[in-house]
């Protein structure tokens, strides 16, 4: 079975539209992905075939913010625990490839990889490379959980040892993959397991989990203030809870059955216990700020508030952010807790300032909006208003595409009020098209209506257009006169909106008012010490300046460089609408690669 070593392996996400209609096989895309040419894939050069063009990247949010990947982590540290005498290797396309690993190491007794949507055709190619050296795969994440039978048709039917090839649905809890790794030693690896826990205890801090070097966060070095911060910044991942008791329609989880999304939690002191073990490194900024990934902080309850007592009496000098509901502002007892604790920076869902669209996607503030008898902005600026005044910055998230958007001209859409909105209240936006998720009960609605914007007649099509699931773009075909029927303008507006709310004079008018905020409400440890003060005013500063980036991620999709055609240009090859077509005739050119 090779050495005595593992992979946990995270794809990129690739710009692979340009194929759109072009390829014929799996193999297209791995040369399309390779650049070769000549050679058939072979167990003597698989290894070339696991070294991508980096220069057809699609860097997402994700990659911009420096957010690596905590499933990843979490697997890797699930393995490690199982086989403490063995190596487990954390790897990706670009800080340590799959190559370099085994070039390096020999073959791995297993290589595992995870599965977001977007990068869904990275795995399909690497998991058949590997299987052509016989190096067992087993894929998780996201979108095979929801998505198996993408595995046969794109990775099984493609493979010449099916049999070394398996994904797990649902969570990679414990249990599954003790089984998986017992099944793997005796040459018994099942087609498919099902796992159910989503989050335990323990899962973390194992010594013979080797990681990559932090994320590369080189783009903030463009930031005003806070860019000489980018070689010592890492933003540290953990969740206390996991899991979804919900099934909303646009989720890609909303296919798996209840058992396998149910929300779980881990108990305090183990959440606790890994902060302390990640500050225990002293590395100063490396381990001060971080990152916690619930949906929305506040499903965790009573649990949560047990959290941020152990915090707050704890010796953890913690700045950290969350995405949460706007409904913390109707709790100010617990919004005193989350400050104290070192709450710095919310990420919170508006989607929309119209009030039939927030009614249309089943939005849960539409209730109180109405018992108030206040328009959306009075709503939200009241909401917004109770958050900062404890020194919390806010980034909000704003969907495009919506039913009751409206756009008459460059100058004149719905994404302008928003923008305006959000440099009222000193928030920063971020920006995404309506897209339909694989295994969403939204994206199978869309593929029995036919409104699915790519692939609707060719697998392969499908396939490739997997990579415009980060949001960026969408995947949907608009219904909506308001917007002419037009992808283009759904994507523009998402894009003036973020370059409008993101400029560096904005973010950093944004950055100064929340400093103040923080500094006249610090945390627990920011009353105790000036210094700790300090840092709390900095780091809220620092997350309101960094939302810039929202503007340079869109553009990372929008623009067209000499490998690839931009989601501008592409778009705009696709309208059907001449009036559009005309409006943005001469604004196309600037993206377009010269």
């Amino acid at each position: 079975m090779g050495l005595n070593f593992y992979v946990m392996h995270n794809p990129f996400t690739f710009n692979l539209m340009d194929l759109q209609g072009k390829i014929h096989n799996i193999n297209d895309l791995l040369i399309h992905l390779t650049g070769k040419t000549n050679d058939s894939l072979s167990e003597e050069n698989y290894l070339d075939f696991l070294r991508f063009d980096l220069g057809k990247g699609r860097k997402g949010m994700i990659e911009s913010f420096g957010i690596d990947s905590y499933a990843s982590n979490y697997i890797a540290n699930q393995i490690a625990q199982i086989k403490p005498n063995s190596k487990v290797i954390l790897s990706d396309n670009g800080r340590k490839g799959l190559d370099e690993i085994i070039r390096e190491n020999g073959k791995p007794s297993a290589v595992f990889i995870t599965s977001m949507s977007s990068n869904f055709p990275t795995t399909v190619v690497t998991t058949i490379a590997l299987n052509y050296a016989k190096i067992p795969t087993v894929i998780g994440g996201i979108h095979v959980s929801a998505k198996g039978e993408d595995v046969r048709r794109f990775i099984l039917e493609n493979s010449p040892h099916p049999e070394l090839i398996t994904y797990v649905e649902g969570p990679g809890d414990s249990k599954i993959v003790e089984t998986i790794l017992d099944d793997l030693h005796n040459g018994e690896l099942r087609s498919k397991y099902i796992g159910t826990k989503t989050i335990e205890d323990g899962v973390w801090g194992h010594s013979n989990v080797i990681p990559m070097k932090p994320m590369d966060f080189s783009k903030v070095s463009r930031v005003p203030l806070v860019g000489w911060l980018g070689k010592y910044f890492t933003l540290n991942l953990s969740t206390p809870y996991s899991g979804c008791p919900y099934s909303c329609s646009f989720c890609s989880i909303s296919s798996l059955k209840k058992e396998q999304r149910k929300f779980q939690k881990r108990t305090p002191q183990d959440f606790i216990s890994e902060l302390e073990n990640i500050q225990s490194k002293n590395q100063g900024l490396r381990e001060r700020v971080h990152f916690f990934l619930p949906d929305n902080l506040l499903v965790g309850g009573d649990k949560l508030e047990q959290i941020l007592d152990l915090m707050i009496v704890s010796d953890l000098k913690i700045n950290y952010l969350a995405q949460i509901s706007i409904d913390v502002a109707n709790n100010e007892r617990l919004l005193e807790k989350l400050r104290a604790s070192g709450a710095s920076h919310f990420f919170v869902g508006l989607e929309s300032l119209n009030f039939k669209n927030l009614k249309s996607i089943g939005k849960n503030v539409v209730n109180e909006i109405t018992s108030k008898r206040l328009t959306v902005q009075e709503f939200y600026k009241q909401q917004i208003k109770k958050i900062q005044k404890h020194g919390i910055s806010i980034h909000a998230g704003f969907m495009f595409g919506l039913p009751f958007d409206y756009f008459n001209n460059l100058e004149d859409h719905s994404g302008i009020e928003i923008a305006n909105f959000c440099k009222e209240t000193h928030i920063g936006a971020q920006t995404t098209v309506i897209t339909d998720l694989p295994g969403s009960k939204d994206f199978n609605e869309s593929q029995r209506l036919k409104r699915t914007l790519y692939g609707e007649n060719n697998p392969l099509d499908y396939l490739i257009s997997l990579c415009t699931c980060d949001v960026r773009e969408g995947n949907r075909i608009i219904s909506s006169d308001l917007l002419h029927n037009s992808p283009l303008v759904a994507a523009y507006m998402a894009y003036d909106t973020a370059r409008r709310t993101g400029s560096s004079i904005t973010s950093l008018k944004n950055g100064i008012y929340m400093a103040h905020k923080a500094f006249s409400s610090p945390t627990q440890k920011g009353q105790e010490s000036l210094k700790e003060r300090l840092f709390d005013s900095f780091i809220s500063l620092a997350c309101q300046i960094t939302t810039a980036m929202e503007k340079e991620n869109h553009e990372e999709v929008a623009y067209s460089t000499s490998k690839y055609k931009g989601s501008f240009e592409r778009l705009y090859g696709l309208e059907t609408n001449p009036h559009i077509k005309k409006m943005f005739k001469e604004y196309i050119k600037q993206f377009q690669h010269i």
